[in-house]
């Protein structure tokens, strides 16, 4: 039987031949430049794997230290013009450095805006508003217009700017080369007309325009980057949960610490009301802890002697002493953290369609504009602005189309709704980890249910021990015990229980001992050869179980599990072994049902037991398969795939693995094996059986929103660009010109409509 490890978070995704490496990614504008670091350093010998994130600015990359090092990989980011920095290498001195490094630029973004605000204003009220009032021949108004364009041009926009440059040097494009592009038109058109002292009737000057350009798009961007921030704020929640002190027994006293300086092994002190700084075993004793902030669960849990406690939770009632069993980047809390940003990091299969229109898009858009100012420039301009040059017509619907194209909606429509999602499962203790599994458990049309442990409670005792004469009860309990002392499973845990609660002692010197999954076990325990399973594992040894056919046929009728044991290759007993149905199983069957979703039970326990569970929960005979092995279990969820359907499979067990690994989506309780939850692709923090429709729910809700931000991104730059071309000016007339700064506007609000858009789904609650 499988043996299951005390810690349910434990997780590990990397072979010991890869790692992996977390970098900070800074000057990144738009998801171009996301895919543009990305095959940067996917270029490089030893990279295996790269997921590089526009919304959290972050970078994943799964690397062979034998052949590439971290300093490379970072030192090919910075050669792309990208700054790059080790997250998880870094002090803590090191972090708050950067912090306030990071803080100190977006407070010089913040500056730059409100002065770009402020110039933007005085320069169209000296342009537009001082004329109208009479003050057109106002000495020197034209020379204050343009030394404030011009500040605005290159202190203002300077990032702009210094964007599209670097991606010139790598032979791509990027958001920064329309918005330097475009402004750039505008503005030295405008300083070429005023300087060579051309008819302003003649060639109407745009330095407003140009001003407006960089303000408008340096407004769209810190809104944007205030709501990244606040959408990938599930993250930082769960780790700003770590207290930053502990209390700590040095040499007999109890000393405050930092949390960081706790060691394995340390006896650490937890008074009521504080959080608990690391993961450990409470050692003297009892509380109440509220765990919400991992599971969701907002009931408190009885903690005592001998149960494991983790970081961030709160100690709600009485004090009491742990022995630390993890620190740091080992708690529960930092796997959490670690899994929910690989799945933020991650790309959807939906973005892989996104991804391939706007590697051209730039481009195309360029080439566009290009021949939109020429066709006006040649053709339309002496046909309805026949008092404007041709030159200023053409350069002014090419700047307009540059614009109003910027595909920073486009890039953010996807990553953006992920990291709200994936942070929305987090806060209720469900561990999704990666883009793909979130965008697929939307889509399942049949979900499969382990049994033992997921449809029932996992708790079960034994109700009846059968012994076959010579063997008696006392001597068939003491060896089915012995052989089952080092095992996890809950069928075996109930034999030791039971064997303490009769006052049964035996022998803990097993040896031998031998788990074969879905067949139960062997071993030998003072020179007797003990076998423990299902009577078909006995009967495949050629042992035969029919004198115990009435005791299993009873406890099959009643829903109950069957543990035969053999000794010395002789049939010995029978243990009858009841496990109660979990209350939220039979309204979750339902609520999937309701959703349009195909349930089954999968099981390798007997027919009659498993007939008798469903029964119970209202689930039809024809949808449960039992008496199945793990490679069976496997067989049927890819028969299903092979059928059409998209299948999501639930367990908890070593026995799932392989079946949780050959569905579409694996789900995994988290109270299982470690073997399950890294085969699986959503993990429930807590043992609740309803988060398996609060999954479907999410990811459909998720998936919407996404639709929601494509369909406006898309339809956006569909109906904005030939708006922007003059495509309109020959049907409706001059009065459908559109001037750059307009474009700039409204391509700043299709940004935040998808930024406003995707932080909607924070506010969304699967559970109801």
């Amino acid at each position: 039987m499988p043996t299951q490890n005390a810690d349910p978070f434990r997780a590990s995704s990397l072979s010991a031949e890869s790692q992996d490496l977390v970098l900070a990614i800074g000057g990144m504008s738009c998801d171009n430049c996301a895919a543009s670091v990305a095959r940067r350093v996917e270029a490089l010998p030893g990279v295996s794997a790269s997921q590089v994130s526009f919304a959290l600015e972050e970078a994943r990359i799964e690397f062979r230290p034998s052949i590439v090092t971290p300093s490379r990989i970072v030192e090919a980011i910075e050669d792309a013009g990208y700054s790059a920095r080790d997250l998880a290498k870094q002090s803590a001195q090191e972090a708050a450095t950067n912090a306030d490094l990071q803080a100190r630029e977006q407070l010089d973004q913040r500056q730059r805006m409100f002065l770009g605000l402020a110039l933007s204003a005085a320069i169209m009220f000296l342009g537009m508003g001082l004329p109208r009032m009479g003050g057109a021949n106002l000495p020197g108004r034209m020379h204050l217009i343009a030394l404030l364009s011009g500040i605005v041009q290159f202190h203002v926009g300077r990032d702009f700017h210094i964007g599209a440059w670097r991606a010139a040097r790598q032979r791509t494009t990027n958001m920064d080369t329309l918005v330097s592009l475009g402004s750039s038109v505008a503005f030295f058109y405008s300083l070429a007309v005023y300087l060579l002292g051309l008819d302003p009737a003649l060639f109407p000057i745009y330095f407003e325009s140009a001003a407006m350009i960089i303000t408008l798009v340096m407004v769209g961007q810190t809104l944007e980057a205030r709501g990244k921030r606040e959408a990938s704020g599930a993250v930082r929640a769960l780790l700003n949960q770590q207290p930053d002190r502990a209390r700590v027994e040095r040499d007999g006293e109890i000393v405050e610490i930092e949390t960081r300086e706790v060691q394995v092994s340390d006896r650490l002190h937890v008074r009521p009301g504080e959080r608990i700084p690391v993961d450990g075993r409470i050692e003297d004793g009892e509380s109440h802890v509220d765990e919400s902030m991992l599971t969701g669960e907002s009931r408190a849990v009885a903690k005592r002697p001998g149960d494991r406690v983790h970081a961030g939770t709160v100690n709600q009632q009485g004090a009491f002493q742990l022995i630390a069993l993890a620190v740091g980047d080992s708690t529960a809390l930092a796997d959490i953290a670690r899994l929910v940003r690989e799945a933020q990091t991650s790309r959807a299969p939906i973005q892989r369609t996104v991804d391939q229109i706007a590697r051209i898009f730039v481009p195309s858009m360029i080439l566009i504009a290009v021949l939109t100012g020429l066709t006006w420039w040649a053709v339309g301009a002496e046909l309805y602005f026949p008092s404007t040059h041709p030159v200023a017509v053409g350069l002014l619907f090419a700047a307009s189309t540059l614009l109003i194209s910027c595909p920073c909606a486009m890039g953010l429509a996807t990553p953006l709704a992920l990291v709200a999602g994936t942070g929305v499962g987090a806060q209720r203790g469900l561990l999704i980890k990666s883009a793909r599994a979130l965008e697929t458990t939307g889509d399942l049309t049949s979900i499969v249910l382990d049994k033992t442990g997921t449809l029932t409670l996992g708790r079960p005792r034994v109700l009846a021990a059968s012994p076959v004469e010579p063997f008696s009860e006392e001597e068939m309990v003491a060896l089915a015990a012995a052989a089952e002392i080092h095992s996890e499973h809950p069928l075996a845990k109930a034999i030791v229980a039971f064997a303490h609660e009769r006052r049964i002692s035996f022998d803990t010197r097993t040896s031998d001992v031998a788990a074969q999954p879905g067949m139960g076990l062997t071993a030998r325990i003072a020179g007797r050869e003990i076998r423990l399973g299902s009577a078909r594992s006995l009967e495949s040894s050629a042992i035969d179980a029919s004198p115990l056919q009435r005791p299993a046929q009873r406890a099959a009728e009643q829903g109950h599990s069957s543990v035969f044991i053999a000794i010395d290759g002789d049939l010995a007993g029978h243990f009858t072994i009841g496990d109660s149905p979990d209350p939220s199983a039979r309204p979750t069957i339902e609520r999937l049902r309701a959703l349009g979703i195909e349930v089954r039970m999968l099981t390798g326990d007997g027919r009659g037991s498993a007939e008798a569970m469903a029964a119970s929960l209202n689930l039809p005979v024809e949808n449960v398969i039992a008496e199945v092995l793990p490679g069976e279990k496997a067989d049927f969820v890819r028969k299903l795939i092979e059928q059409g359907e998209c299948v999501g499979m639930v367990g908890d067990g070593l026995n799932d693995a392989p079946a949780l690994a050959s569905a579409d989506v694996g789900i995994a309780i988290g109270s299982g094996t470690d073997v399950a939850i890294e085969a699986a692709d959503v993990v429930l923090v807590r043992d609740d059986l309803a988060t398996v429709a609060e999954a479907v729910l999410l990811s459909r809700q998720t998936l919407r929103t996404i639709h929601q931000n494509l369909f406006w991104a898309f339809g956006y730059n569909v109906a904005a660009t030939p708006l922007a071309a003059g495509l309109l000016v020959p049907l409706l007339g001059p009065q459908m010109q559109l001037s750059p700064g307009l474009a700039a506007g409204a391509m700043a609000l299709s940004s935040l409509f998808v930024v406003s858009n995707s932080l909607r789904l924070r506010r969304f609650d699967p559970s109801r």
